[in-house]
């Protein structure tokens, strides 16, 4: 072996025991009724408090002698056992007894002298201890520190630590207490949990009797720092301990041996040292971690108010308010109010007295004003409701029975426990629609299990039928397992997973199982009730129950269903010694009602459809008033066409007539005096007769509506060209795509558009001389586009453009289409013309009926 493994050790020790300098072992004062230091080395262990009883029996592999702090002498180790299977009954672990050996019978009971209560109930039950294992990784069923827990009626008390990290104190069937406490052992901060350190560990119980918080639990590391024990949970037993009940006093395990073979099956893995039974419950600074001059003494506590010093004036604190099992966040306070959103509703208000910890009873009383008839109490505990609703699911009558401490078949299990049977009245008042069953289990820090079975609603008469379906839950979703789910039932709670089928291999019950301080479950169902049968009636609620409840310190007042409304919670409080709450507790809550039942909801509709009729009247009349501004539109446009149509004839047309008068007079005139030049004027009359022929034929054209698309526009252009260019020197070309979108056309589009196409076709007929000309016409996106070029003389636009009334015709047409009109040439290149319209703007606009 090395230097260093030598010289360490003691440098630890060294270290330790100047950090721990000032710790000191226990020494027995008038409230002392057991004090073990254990430094012994084998039996007997003395006991140095003022009802000595030695320990006489280091069973099972326990070892004495063990390392414990410096100052405190030795410790006792109970990580051993001497056969068993490790998490069985089997398990034979190490124990520290009053008796010599552990049998099954009376020989190994307590001795008379093993007192564990003080003369009013109270006590405090400490111990050191050191972990060898995490709790988790301890192969045993519950590391148990103090115990009375024999077998037959021997069994009092249980002071242990669950492998699932909880520090729990349980009072068990024969010590005639019932209730307990149970709380998570810090995993964080000072205090955590760990392998390395030293914690003191206590429980203590102030002898009065079913009141709130008489039970606490202490965790607290010994260090420097630890100048008070470190509360972490709070409980309750509704009655003292038996004063002369005997049991099997054990240390570091159990002391049960009622099964074939020995059950000392809760080991404790580690250390045990300085164990200490007290008859008060001991001050959280009345400890051996604290230095001496800083301790508040038995008598001090006592001069100083109580068992402690911070209990002042009563308050009944509101903690949270949970909404459909959610918690309000941030935690509302007296001065809010609170609104929540249209629906059916789950409220829980949770409520705290301050200070923690009360030596007096306390009658606590809630109402949800608007949706209560009467006060209702918020009791500690589990709870199993049942609710009477209206049609407006309002409650108008109740029972409720509470689960708190462990019922009268409770042994350590749910499983080898017996049923207890229950029943209660439930009142039906006349106007009852629904009944409404709740398993619930209480407060967030409430632990523990609550089984029901058998539930049956039964009417007066000798039926003895239950209105309740499904009552032994057999039937339902896969029941076999504890995640299963009974007909007619469902989950809910911040934690649903503490609703449970409970022994689903044989016999399914319903269970709500906590084990958390953090979160609540439930169960419930509803069934309709029928008014002729039931109304002004009270039904018998019958079940069975096994329970073993640890209630916290929290009171919680459950409604469910809580429909639209305005409410008001109250909470008041009243105590046997007098005292009454200045105020209590009061928060204003509005459910809101669904969108169709607030009160602007239906003026709203109202305004809207007045609204939407003005708005179809008036786009009705928009309509007929659109109609009649295209008729006159259209009548305008008839008009504008007779109009252009009479200026036609009048100014072509009527020339024309005037030149074939003129040439028939002339004809007359000529015919006998000289007949040479009556052939000529009759020459002439035959060519205006054509071009008369032609001017009527482009001004039928341009009226007639079944011309009116681009095809025939096309049509139209083509027979022009071929009649102004059949016959002559110039050779022309067309490029027309075949397939003309389909357009429809105004009269006035078409005549100008075919207006300036033959201008332009004369202009190149009559200036352009022996040439090639192209027409193309295309149609693009709505906008029709018409080339005209020739490569013939050409001339200088600018200079024919101030004295050519041709040209600004053709800009004038094309400008009352909306379009352009673009001309480029020069001497010897020809000429280039293009026209652009759209057609959108010029389509004959549809007559809407």
């Amino acid at each position: 072996m090395s230097c260093y493994a030598l010289i360490y050790p003691s440098l630890v020790l060294l270290g330790t025991g100047w950090l721990f300098g000032g710790l000191e072992p226990y020494s027995a004062d008038g409230h002392t009724l057991h004090l073990w230091h254990l430094d012994e080395s084998k039996p007997p262990f003395v006991d140095e408090g003022n009802s000595p009883s030695p320990l006489l029996g280091l069973l099972n592999g326990a070892k004495a002698g063990q390392q414990a702090l410096p100052t405190l002498g030795r410790a006792i180790s109970f990580h051993n056992n001497v056969g068993g299977i490790p998490g069985t009954w089997t398990l034979q672990g190490a124990a520290l007894t009053a008796a010599a050996a552990l049998s099954n019978g009376p020989a190994d009971r307590a001795p008379a002298s093993l007192i564990h209560r003080g003369e009013n109930g109270a006590f405090t039950y400490e111990a050191l201890i050191k972990l060898d294992l995490p709790p988790a990784e301890a192969e045993v069923i519950a590391l148990t520190i103090i115990s009375m827990d024999g077998e037959d009626e021997e069994r009092i008390f249980n002071f242990r630590i669950e492998r699932q990290g909880f520090l729990a104190f349980t009072p068990l069937n024969d010590g005639g207490a019932s209730g307990g406490a149970i709380a998570t052992i810090p995993r964080s901060g000072l205090h955590a949990i760990n392998t390395a350190d030293w914690f003191h560990v206590a429980v203590t119980y102030n002898g009065e009797e079913d009141t709130p918080n008489n039970l606490r639990l202490y965790w607290t590391k010994i260090s420097p720092e630890s100048t008070s024990a470190n509360l972490i949970g709070t409980g309750i037993l509704s009655h003292d301990f038996e004063k002369n009940r005997r049991g099997d006093f054990v240390i570091g395990n159990e002391g049960r041996t009622s099964l074939p073979v020995n059950a000392e099956a809760e080991p404790f893995p580690g250390r045990i040292d300085e164990v200490r039974i007290s008859s008060i419950a001991r001050h959280p600074t009345d400890f051996l971690f604290v230095p001496a001059n800083q301790r508040l003494s038995p008598n001090e506590a006592k001069a100083a108010g109580g068992a402690s010093p911070q209990i002042g004036p009563l308050k009944l604190d509101l903690v949270q308010i949970l909404v459909d099992g959610e918690p309000i966040t941030p935690a509302p306070t007296a001065k809010d109010s609170i609104v929540l959103s249209s629906g059916l509703h789950r409220l829980d208000f949770d409520l705290r007295f301050s200070p923690e910890q009360i030596d007096y009873p306390v009658k606590l009383r809630t109402q949800l004003d608007g949706m209560d008839a009467t006060w209702r109490s918020a009791p500690l505990g589990m709870s199993l409701f049942f609710e009477v609703l209206d049609t407006e699911s309002r409650i108008i009558s109740q029972a409720r029975s509470v689960a708190s401490g462990s019922s009268m078949g409770w042994t350590n299990q749910p499983e080898e426990s017996d049923f207890t049977p229950r029943s209660e009245p439930l009142f039906i008042p006349k106007e009852a629609a629904t009944l409404r069953i709740t398993l619930d289990s209480g407060s967030p820090d409430t632990t523990g299990s609550f089984v029901i079975d058998d539930l049956k609603i039964l009417l007066p008469d000798e039926t003895q039928q239950s209105l309740w379906p499904n009552s032994d839950f057999a039937q339902g979703i896969n029941l076999s397992s504890v995640a299963g789910v009974p007909a007619g039932w469902t989950r809910g709670g911040s934690d649903p997973a503490i609703a449970q089928v409970a022994f689903p291999e044989r016999k399914q019950s319903l269970a709500v199982v906590d084990r958390d301080q953090r979160h609540s479950g439930n169960w419930s169902a509803t069934i309709p009730l029928d008014p002729a049968l039931h109304s002004g009636k009270t039904l018998a609620t019958r079940w069975n129950e096994i329970y073993n409840v640890n209630p916290g310190n929290l009171h919680r007042a459950s409604y469910v269903n809580v429909p639209a409304g305005s409410y008001n919670f109250r909470a008041v409080w009243l105590s046997d010694n007098g005292t009454v709450s200045s105020g209590g507790v009061e928060m204003p809550i509005e459910v809101l009602l669904p969108v169709w039942g607030r009160p602007w909801f239906w003026p709203l509709i109202a305004a809207a459809t007045v609204a939407l009729v003005s708005l179809v009247i008036i786009r009705e009349a928009r309509r007929i008033n659109r109609r009649k501004l295209r008729q006159m539109w259209m009548q305008n446009t008839l008009e504008r066409d007779r109009t252009r149509i009479a200026r036609d004839m009048h100014d072509d047309l009527g020339t024309r007539v005037s030149v074939l008068n003129i040439n028939a007079s002339l004809i007359q005139h000529e015919i006998t005096r000289d007949p040479e030049k009556a052939k000529r004027h009759l020459k002439k009359l035959d060519t205006s007769t054509r071009e008369l022929v032609v001017a009527m034929n482009d001004l039928v054209w341009a009226v007639d509506p079944s011309h009116d698309s681009l095809d025939h526009l096309a049509t139209h252009l083509t027979q022009l060209t071929e009649d102004l260019f059949g016959d002559g020197s110039i050779r022309y070309h067309l490029e027309i795509p075949p397939n003309l979108p389909e357009h429809q056309l105004g009269s006035d589009f078409r005549h100008h558009i075919a207006l300036a196409v033959k201008e332009s076709l004369n202009n190149v007929l009559k200036h352009a001389g022996p040439c090639e000309v192209h027409l193309t016409m295309a149609c693009r996106n709505s906008t029709l586009e018409i080339e005209i070029k020739d490569d013939g003389f050409g001339f200088e636009p600018d200079k024919v453009r101030k004295t050519s009334h041709g040209l600004r015709n053709l800009a004038g047409r094309l400008e009352a289409l909306g379009g352009t009109f673009e001309i480029s040439s020069s001497l010897g290149t020809g000429t280039h013309i293009r026209f652009a319209c759209q057609i959108s703007h010029n389509s004959t606009p549809l007559i809407v009926p």
